[in-house]
Protein backbone atom coordinates (compact mmCIF):
# COMPACT_ATOMS: atom_id res chain seq x y z
CA UNK A 1 0.00 0.00 0.00
CA UNK A 2 2.86 2.39 0.83
CA UNK A 3 4.43 1.77 -2.59
CA UNK A 4 1.11 2.36 -4.36
CA UNK A 5 0.68 5.57 -2.38
CA UNK A 6 4.17 6.74 -3.29
CA UNK A 7 3.57 6.05 -6.98
CA UNK A 8 0.30 7.96 -6.84
CA UNK A 9 1.95 10.91 -5.10
CA UNK A 10 4.75 11.03 -7.69
CA UNK A 11 2.18 10.96 -10.48
CA UNK A 12 0.31 13.88 -8.97
CA UNK A 13 3.46 15.93 -8.43
CA UNK A 14 4.61 15.29 -12.00
CA UNK A 15 1.48 16.88 -13.46
CA UNK A 16 1.76 20.44 -14.75
CA UNK A 17 1.44 23.08 -12.07
CA UNK A 18 -0.67 25.06 -14.51
CA UNK A 19 -3.23 22.27 -14.82
CA UNK A 20 -3.95 22.54 -11.10
CA UNK A 21 -3.79 26.31 -10.86
CA UNK A 22 -7.33 26.96 -12.12
CA UNK A 23 -10.13 25.03 -13.74
CA UNK A 24 -9.13 25.16 -17.40
CA UNK A 25 -8.68 22.04 -19.49
CA UNK A 26 -7.41 23.71 -22.66
CA UNK A 27 -3.80 24.33 -23.60
CA UNK A 28 -2.01 26.93 -21.51
CA UNK A 29 -2.08 29.66 -24.23
CA UNK A 30 -5.78 29.00 -24.86
CA UNK A 31 -6.54 29.35 -21.16
CA UNK A 32 -4.63 32.62 -20.90
CA UNK A 33 -6.38 34.09 -23.94
CA UNK A 34 -9.79 33.03 -22.64
CA UNK A 35 -9.08 34.56 -19.22
CA UNK A 36 -7.83 37.81 -20.75
CA UNK A 37 -10.87 37.97 -23.03
CA UNK A 38 -13.19 37.44 -20.04
CA UNK A 39 -11.48 40.37 -18.33
CA UNK A 40 -11.95 42.49 -21.43
CA UNK A 41 -15.69 41.86 -21.69
CA UNK A 42 -16.42 44.79 -19.38
CA UNK A 43 -14.66 47.18 -21.77
CA UNK A 44 -16.57 49.12 -24.42
CA UNK A 45 -16.65 47.20 -27.71
CA UNK A 46 -14.33 49.64 -29.47
CA UNK A 47 -11.67 49.40 -26.77
CA UNK A 48 -11.94 45.64 -26.53
CA UNK A 49 -11.53 45.28 -30.29
CA UNK A 50 -8.48 47.54 -30.20
CA UNK A 51 -6.82 44.60 -28.43
CA UNK A 52 -7.41 42.26 -31.39
CA UNK A 53 -3.84 42.18 -32.69
CA UNK A 54 -2.49 41.70 -29.16
CA UNK A 55 -4.65 38.59 -28.78
CA UNK A 56 -3.74 37.33 -32.25
CA UNK A 57 -0.03 37.85 -31.67
CA UNK A 58 -0.16 35.68 -28.54
CA UNK A 59 -2.10 33.04 -30.48
CA UNK A 60 0.53 33.16 -33.24
CA UNK A 61 3.41 32.78 -30.80
CA UNK A 62 1.71 29.72 -29.26
CA UNK A 63 2.35 27.78 -32.51
CA UNK A 64 -1.07 26.16 -32.30
CA UNK A 65 -2.71 26.59 -35.73
CA UNK A 66 -6.19 25.74 -34.48
CA UNK A 67 -5.90 28.30 -31.69
CA UNK A 68 -4.85 31.04 -34.08
CA UNK A 69 -7.64 30.12 -36.50
CA UNK A 70 -10.17 30.22 -33.66
CA UNK A 71 -9.15 33.73 -32.60
CA UNK A 72 -8.96 35.05 -36.15
CA UNK A 73 -12.54 33.90 -36.70
CA UNK A 74 -13.66 35.23 -33.34
CA UNK A 75 -12.13 38.66 -33.94
CA UNK A 76 -12.90 38.82 -37.64
CA UNK A 77 -9.37 39.66 -38.72
CA UNK A 78 -6.05 38.05 -39.55
CA UNK A 79 -2.89 38.31 -37.50
CA UNK A 80 -0.42 40.85 -38.83
CA UNK A 81 2.76 39.63 -40.53
CA UNK A 82 4.78 40.02 -37.34
CA UNK A 83 7.30 42.45 -38.82
CA UNK A 84 9.89 43.40 -36.23
CA UNK A 85 10.29 47.00 -35.18
CA UNK A 86 13.76 48.57 -34.99
CA UNK A 87 15.52 48.06 -31.67
CA UNK A 88 16.36 51.68 -30.88
CA UNK A 89 18.06 50.74 -27.61
CA UNK A 90 20.45 48.45 -29.44
CA UNK A 91 21.06 51.05 -32.14
CA UNK A 92 22.35 53.35 -29.41
CA UNK A 93 24.20 50.74 -27.38
CA UNK A 94 25.94 48.71 -30.08
CA UNK A 95 28.39 51.37 -31.35
CA UNK A 96 29.44 52.18 -27.77
CA UNK A 97 29.94 48.50 -26.94
CA UNK A 98 31.94 48.02 -30.12
CA UNK A 99 34.27 50.90 -29.35
CA UNK A 100 34.62 50.68 -25.57
CA UNK A 101 32.85 47.63 -24.20
CA UNK A 102 30.40 47.31 -21.34
CA UNK A 103 32.18 49.69 -18.98
CA UNK A 104 32.15 52.42 -21.59
CA UNK A 105 28.43 51.91 -22.12
CA UNK A 106 27.87 52.19 -18.36
CA UNK A 107 30.01 55.33 -18.15
CA UNK A 108 28.10 57.04 -20.97
CA UNK A 109 24.77 56.05 -19.41
CA UNK A 110 25.73 57.36 -15.98
CA UNK A 111 26.93 60.71 -17.34
CA UNK A 112 24.04 61.00 -19.82
CA UNK A 113 26.45 61.73 -22.64
CA UNK A 114 25.22 61.67 -26.24
CA UNK A 115 23.79 59.36 -27.54
CA UNK A 116 22.44 58.35 -24.11
CA UNK A 117 21.27 61.78 -23.01
CA UNK A 118 17.86 60.18 -23.55
CA UNK A 119 16.84 56.53 -23.64
CA UNK A 120 19.61 55.13 -21.46
CA UNK A 121 17.23 52.57 -19.94
CA UNK A 122 16.46 51.15 -23.41
CA UNK A 123 20.15 50.98 -24.32
CA UNK A 124 21.19 49.19 -21.13
CA UNK A 125 18.24 46.79 -21.31
CA UNK A 126 18.81 45.92 -24.96
CA UNK A 127 22.53 45.40 -24.39
CA UNK A 128 21.87 43.20 -21.35
CA UNK A 129 19.35 41.03 -23.19
CA UNK A 130 21.70 40.56 -26.14
CA UNK A 131 24.76 39.83 -24.00
CA UNK A 132 23.00 37.41 -21.66
CA UNK A 133 23.49 34.31 -23.82
CA UNK A 134 27.23 34.83 -24.42
CA UNK A 135 28.36 37.10 -21.57
CA UNK A 136 26.08 36.47 -18.58
CA UNK A 137 28.37 38.33 -16.17
CA UNK A 138 28.13 41.44 -18.34
CA UNK A 139 24.34 41.15 -18.43
CA UNK A 140 24.29 40.87 -14.63
CA UNK A 141 26.49 43.97 -14.38
CA UNK A 142 24.09 45.93 -16.57
CA UNK A 143 21.18 44.73 -14.42
CA UNK A 144 22.89 46.10 -11.33
CA UNK A 145 23.58 49.41 -13.06
CA UNK A 146 19.91 49.78 -14.03
CA UNK A 147 18.95 49.21 -10.40
CA UNK A 148 21.61 51.66 -9.22
CA UNK A 149 20.47 54.35 -11.66
CA UNK A 150 16.83 53.88 -10.62
CA UNK A 151 17.78 54.78 -7.05
CA UNK A 152 19.25 58.14 -7.99
CA UNK A 153 16.99 59.12 -10.87
CA UNK A 154 14.22 61.68 -11.06
CA UNK A 155 10.68 60.75 -10.09
CA UNK A 156 9.88 60.57 -13.79
CA UNK A 157 12.79 58.31 -14.78
CA UNK A 158 12.88 56.02 -11.74
CA UNK A 159 9.98 53.75 -12.80
CA UNK A 160 11.32 53.62 -16.38
CA UNK A 161 14.74 52.44 -15.22
CA UNK A 162 13.16 50.09 -12.67
CA UNK A 163 10.93 48.52 -15.33
CA UNK A 164 13.96 47.95 -17.56
CA UNK A 165 15.81 46.38 -14.63
CA UNK A 166 12.83 44.10 -13.95
CA UNK A 167 12.64 43.01 -17.58
CA UNK A 168 16.35 42.23 -17.74
CA UNK A 169 16.13 40.29 -14.46
CA UNK A 170 13.17 38.33 -15.80
CA UNK A 171 15.13 37.54 -18.96
CA UNK A 172 18.03 36.35 -16.80
CA UNK A 173 15.75 34.31 -14.49
CA UNK A 174 16.95 36.42 -11.55
CA UNK A 175 14.14 36.62 -9.02
CA UNK A 176 16.11 38.59 -6.43
CA UNK A 177 16.90 41.48 -8.74
CA UNK A 178 13.46 41.37 -10.26
CA UNK A 179 11.86 41.79 -6.84
CA UNK A 180 14.08 44.80 -6.13
CA UNK A 181 13.28 46.36 -9.49
CA UNK A 182 9.52 45.78 -9.42
CA UNK A 183 9.31 47.41 -5.98
CA UNK A 184 10.64 50.62 -7.55
CA UNK A 185 8.17 50.72 -10.46
CA UNK A 186 5.00 52.79 -10.42
CA UNK A 187 2.71 49.73 -10.59
CA UNK A 188 4.37 46.86 -8.71
CA UNK A 189 1.13 44.87 -8.42
CA UNK A 190 0.35 44.79 -12.13
CA UNK A 191 -0.15 41.39 -13.70
CA UNK A 192 2.66 41.75 -16.22
CA UNK A 193 5.09 41.37 -13.32
CA UNK A 194 3.07 38.47 -11.89
CA UNK A 195 3.44 36.65 -15.21
CA UNK A 196 7.14 37.43 -15.31
CA UNK A 197 7.49 35.89 -11.84
CA UNK A 198 5.62 32.85 -13.11
CA UNK A 199 8.13 32.49 -15.93
CA UNK A 200 10.90 32.28 -13.32
CA UNK A 201 9.17 30.02 -10.80
CA UNK A 202 6.85 27.96 -13.00
CA UNK A 203 4.18 28.43 -10.34
CA UNK A 204 0.82 29.71 -11.60
CA UNK A 205 -1.11 29.63 -8.33
CA UNK A 206 -4.45 31.39 -8.85
CA UNK A 207 -3.15 33.75 -11.53
CA UNK A 208 -5.82 32.77 -14.06
CA UNK A 209 -8.50 33.78 -11.58
CA UNK A 210 -6.69 37.05 -10.97
CA UNK A 211 -6.72 37.73 -14.70
CA UNK A 212 -10.41 36.93 -14.97
CA UNK A 213 -11.10 39.26 -12.04
CA UNK A 214 -9.64 42.40 -13.65
CA UNK A 215 -12.17 45.18 -13.04
CA UNK A 216 -10.81 48.01 -15.20
CA UNK A 217 -13.70 49.00 -17.47
CA UNK A 218 -12.16 52.30 -18.56
CA UNK A 219 -9.06 51.37 -20.55
CA UNK A 220 -7.20 48.39 -21.98
CA UNK A 221 -4.05 48.80 -19.92
CA UNK A 222 -4.52 45.83 -17.58
CA UNK A 223 -5.43 43.35 -20.32
CA UNK A 224 -2.48 44.56 -22.42
CA UNK A 225 -0.19 43.95 -19.46
CA UNK A 226 -1.44 40.38 -19.18
CA UNK A 227 -0.87 39.68 -22.87
CA UNK A 228 2.56 41.34 -22.82
CA UNK A 229 3.56 39.40 -19.71
CA UNK A 230 2.51 36.07 -21.19
CA UNK A 231 4.22 36.93 -24.47
CA UNK A 232 7.55 36.81 -22.59
CA UNK A 233 6.78 33.23 -21.53
CA UNK A 234 6.01 32.23 -25.12
CA UNK A 235 9.08 33.95 -26.54
CA UNK A 236 11.61 32.90 -23.89
CA UNK A 237 10.11 29.76 -22.38
CA UNK A 238 10.13 28.99 -18.67
CA UNK A 239 13.30 29.30 -16.64
CA UNK A 240 15.13 26.07 -15.90
CA UNK A 241 13.41 24.55 -12.89
CA UNK A 242 16.02 21.82 -12.48
CA UNK A 243 18.27 24.47 -10.95
CA UNK A 244 16.92 27.11 -8.61
CA UNK A 245 16.30 30.47 -10.22
CA UNK A 246 18.82 33.11 -9.22
CA UNK A 247 17.70 34.52 -5.91
CA UNK A 248 14.55 32.38 -5.95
Amino acid sequence: MMLRGLILLCSIVSLSVFAHADACEKSEPACILDAAWSAGLILPDSKRMSLAQDFLEVARLAHEPELLSHWEKRLGQRVSDGSEYPDYGWQKAEPILRSGGVEQLISVARSRQVPLSFGRSDALLSAGKRLYATEPAAAERLNDVLLELSRGASAFETPILAHAAAELAMTRCDMARMRQAVARTDAPQNLRYALWRTRITGNWGDLLNQIRSIENDEDTRDVRRVLAGYRAILELGYCDQSASAIGG
